[in-house]
Protein backbone atom coordinates (compact mmCIF):
# COMPACT_ATOMS: atom_id res chain seq x y z
CA UNK A 1 0.00 0.00 0.00
CA UNK A 2 2.89 2.32 0.62
CA UNK A 3 4.66 1.51 -2.53
CA UNK A 4 1.83 2.68 -4.44
CA UNK A 5 1.25 5.79 -2.30
CA UNK A 6 4.85 6.54 -2.83
CA UNK A 7 5.06 7.78 -6.69
CA UNK A 8 1.55 9.78 -6.35
CA UNK A 9 3.38 11.79 -3.17
CA UNK A 10 6.58 12.27 -5.12
CA UNK A 11 4.50 13.20 -9.08
CA UNK A 12 2.05 15.56 -5.95
CA UNK A 13 5.51 17.07 -4.67
CA UNK A 14 6.85 17.70 -8.00
CA UNK A 15 4.34 19.73 -9.14
CA UNK A 16 3.78 21.93 -6.34
CA UNK A 17 7.74 22.68 -6.32
CA UNK A 18 7.43 23.22 -10.12
CA UNK A 19 4.09 25.98 -9.58
CA UNK A 20 6.07 27.24 -6.77
CA UNK A 21 9.16 27.80 -8.98
CA UNK A 22 6.69 29.55 -11.46
CA UNK A 23 5.86 32.17 -8.66
CA UNK A 24 8.99 33.38 -8.35
CA UNK A 25 9.34 34.58 -11.88
CA UNK A 26 5.94 35.88 -10.76
CA UNK A 27 5.01 36.21 -14.55
CA UNK A 28 7.48 39.02 -15.45
CA UNK A 29 11.12 38.22 -14.02
CA UNK A 30 12.40 41.48 -15.20
CA UNK A 31 10.10 43.86 -13.14
CA UNK A 32 9.10 41.04 -10.43
CA UNK A 33 12.66 39.42 -9.73
CA UNK A 34 14.67 42.28 -7.91
CA UNK A 35 11.04 42.94 -6.40
CA UNK A 36 10.64 39.85 -4.98
CA UNK A 37 14.46 39.31 -4.28
CA UNK A 38 13.83 42.41 -2.04
CA UNK A 39 10.15 42.44 -0.11
CA UNK A 40 11.34 44.74 2.52
CA UNK A 41 12.45 47.82 -0.15
CA UNK A 42 9.80 46.68 -2.32
CA UNK A 43 6.72 47.06 0.24
CA UNK A 44 7.26 50.93 -0.20
CA UNK A 45 8.71 51.24 -3.28
CA UNK A 46 6.34 52.54 -4.55
CA UNK A 47 4.48 54.99 -2.20
CA UNK A 48 5.46 58.55 -1.84
CA UNK A 49 8.48 59.71 -0.09
CA UNK A 50 7.59 61.36 3.54
CA UNK A 51 9.88 63.95 4.81
CA UNK A 52 10.38 63.60 8.58
CA UNK A 53 8.95 59.96 8.25
CA UNK A 54 11.64 58.36 5.29
CA UNK A 55 15.28 58.79 5.03
CA UNK A 56 17.84 59.58 2.49
CA UNK A 57 18.61 56.13 2.95
CA UNK A 58 15.53 54.62 3.01
CA UNK A 59 15.57 56.82 -0.89
CA UNK A 60 18.80 55.36 -2.05
CA UNK A 61 17.13 51.84 -1.20
CA UNK A 62 14.38 52.55 -3.62
CA UNK A 63 16.04 54.54 -6.46
CA UNK A 64 18.83 51.06 -6.70
CA UNK A 65 16.14 49.02 -6.71
CA UNK A 66 14.14 50.60 -9.43
CA UNK A 67 17.65 50.77 -11.58
CA UNK A 68 17.60 47.02 -11.24
CA UNK A 69 14.37 46.23 -12.51
CA UNK A 70 13.50 45.94 -16.10
CA UNK A 71 9.97 47.96 -17.47
CA UNK A 72 7.39 45.75 -19.53
CA UNK A 73 6.46 48.00 -22.36
CA UNK A 74 3.50 49.39 -20.90
CA UNK A 75 5.22 50.55 -18.12
CA UNK A 76 8.77 52.28 -19.14
CA UNK A 77 7.00 55.82 -19.24
CA UNK A 78 5.56 55.03 -15.60
CA UNK A 79 9.06 53.67 -14.32
CA UNK A 80 10.86 56.49 -15.28
CA UNK A 81 8.57 58.74 -14.16
CA UNK A 82 9.13 57.21 -11.11
CA UNK A 83 12.84 57.54 -11.21
CA UNK A 84 13.04 60.97 -11.44
CA UNK A 85 10.65 61.49 -8.67
CA UNK A 86 13.09 59.12 -6.76
CA UNK A 87 15.88 61.10 -7.71
CA UNK A 88 14.83 64.35 -6.73
CA UNK A 89 13.74 62.27 -3.47
CA UNK A 90 17.33 61.62 -2.71
CA UNK A 91 18.73 65.22 -3.35
CA UNK A 92 16.22 67.03 -1.96
CA UNK A 93 14.82 65.05 1.31
CA UNK A 94 17.18 66.35 4.06
CA UNK A 95 17.50 69.93 2.68
CA UNK A 96 14.58 70.85 0.29
CA UNK A 97 11.27 68.77 1.81
CA UNK A 98 9.31 71.43 -0.87
CA UNK A 99 10.88 70.19 -3.66
CA UNK A 100 10.16 66.46 -2.71
CA UNK A 101 6.27 67.42 -2.17
CA UNK A 102 6.14 69.21 -4.79
CA UNK A 103 7.65 66.30 -6.90
CA UNK A 104 4.80 64.34 -5.98
CA UNK A 105 2.32 65.45 -8.72
CA UNK A 106 -0.18 63.85 -10.31
CA UNK A 107 1.83 62.19 -13.14
CA UNK A 108 3.92 60.55 -10.51
CA UNK A 109 0.87 59.65 -8.52
CA UNK A 110 -0.72 57.91 -11.40
CA UNK A 111 2.78 56.27 -12.33
CA UNK A 112 3.34 54.98 -8.73
CA UNK A 113 -0.19 53.44 -8.32
CA UNK A 114 0.23 52.09 -11.91
CA UNK A 115 3.46 50.32 -10.65
CA UNK A 116 2.45 48.85 -7.57
CA UNK A 117 -0.84 47.68 -9.22
CA UNK A 118 1.32 45.55 -11.49
CA UNK A 119 3.61 44.52 -8.47
CA UNK A 120 0.69 43.45 -6.48
CA UNK A 121 -1.73 42.27 -9.01
CA UNK A 122 1.35 40.20 -11.22
CA UNK A 123 4.57 39.98 -9.06
CA UNK A 124 2.84 38.96 -5.80
CA UNK A 125 0.31 36.17 -7.45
Amino acid sequence: MIARRTPIILLALGASVAMLSGCASGGDAGFCGPLLEDSQTSAAAFAPVIPGMNTEGDVAMRLALMDEVEPTPELADDLEAWKGYLTVAAESITDDPTALIDAYDDDVKASGEALSDYYSGTCLQ
